[in-house]
């Protein structure tokens, strides 16, 4: 029969397996990953003998912030370690040198899966070419041709924007699907413009809102794991999405550009050298970057650019990546 003074930790610590499945499975929507840390607890319960019945939440995950995500996570695995490690001195004392074993392996696989699962609360906006998707731009293309293009061709972050006067969200939602799958194989960060509920049932990487949509405060409410940006256009706004928790801000449109319809004046190069010298957060450079003039925006401090219609509008786009990285490279600081 299972010890008293050793089932009582155990049912603890399965409970604390159980509250991390539910921030993998219902907080970052990683099934995959939720399955594994299940087949941990059931694996744990077994080993120990000690069978708890189906447990909820301990709390409300869905008003936590990323961080304190986090540090649940980091907390309660923790807890869970001292507890294996502890059941697995007394199966040794007491002969059951297999079951103790096996316990201790599965101590290092939760050390594992948490990792995998605290990475997902510090994603960060990665240097390079930031590309944007717009099927008006392309040449024709379609967006799910012009993705595999772009990620083949090396591009560092993929973002998806399309308005619903040019596309229905049943098609978007499709799109974005298909696109999430290509990024996905690739490895490459893929945020979608606007449309947090499609960013959530596809899984994306990240969600990037203007200063008329979503505040980022809310949506870091329904969307704690995720790469989350904010376009500014002034370092007031700069400074708000600082305090409000956003990952990375938009900075632009430094050129003018006609990209967008219902976009502001362009900001020009002071604006730029702004955000460099005063806000720590990560920043794309954003309207009117063309080849010809990366050069000053990298030069500047800029480590993350964003070309859009000099992109997608290529005849080819491959070619067109790799001789913008070239002139990213050589005018770096």
């Amino acid at each position: 029969m299972q010890n008293t003074s050793q089932s009582e930790p155990i049912s603890t610590a399965t409970r604390h397996l159980r509250d991390i499945e539910n921030i993998a499975r219902l907080v970052c929507h990683n099934n995959q990953l939720a399955d594994k840390f299940q087949a941990v607890r059931y694996a744990v319960q077994d080993i120990s003998e000690h069978r708890t019945e189906q447990s909820r939440p301990s709390q409300n995950t869905s008003t936590i912030d990323r961080r304190a995500l986090r540090k649940t996570v980091q907390e309660n695995c923790n807890r869970i370690r001292e507890t294996l490690q502890a059941e697995t001195q007394h199966l040794r004392k007491t002969g059951e040198l297999q079951k103790g074993e096996h316990l201790n392996s599965l101590s290092g696989e939760i050390t594992s899966l948490e990792a995998m699962l605290c990475s997902l609360f510090t994603r960060t906006l990665p240097k390079g070419i930031y590309g944007i998707l717009g099927e008006k731009f392309s040449r024709g293309r379609s967006n799910i041709a012009t993705a595999q293009l772009m990620v083949d061709a090396g591009i560092d972050v993929l973002q998806y924007r399309e308005k619903l006067t040019d596309k229905s969200l049943k098609i978007i939602l499709s799109e974005c699907r298909q696109i999430r799958k290509i990024t996905a194989d690739a490895g490459v960060p893929f945020i979608i413009n606007d449309y947090a509920d499609i960013a959530l049932l596809v899984n994306a990487d990240g969600i990037h809102q203007g200063q008329d949509d979503l505040p980022v405060k809310e949506l870091s409410r329904i969307a704690p794991h995720m790469l989350l940006g904010c376009s500014t256009h002034s370092p007031d706004q700069a400074q708000k999405a600082v305090a409000d928790g956003a990952d990375y801000i938009g900075v632009g449109p430094v050129y003018s550009t006609k990209t967008k319809i219902d976009v502001c004046a362009a900001v020009g190069l002071e604006y730029l050298e702004y955000v460099v010298a005063n806000i720590k957060l990560p920043f794309v450079a954003i309207g009117g970057i063309k080849k010809y003039n990366v050069h000053e925006i990298v030069s500047r401090g800029a480590r993350t650019v964003c070309l859009v219609t000099e992109i997608i509008g290529a005849e080819n786009i491959a070619q067109q990546i790799k001789e913008i990285r070239e002139i990213i490279k050589l005018h770096e600081k």
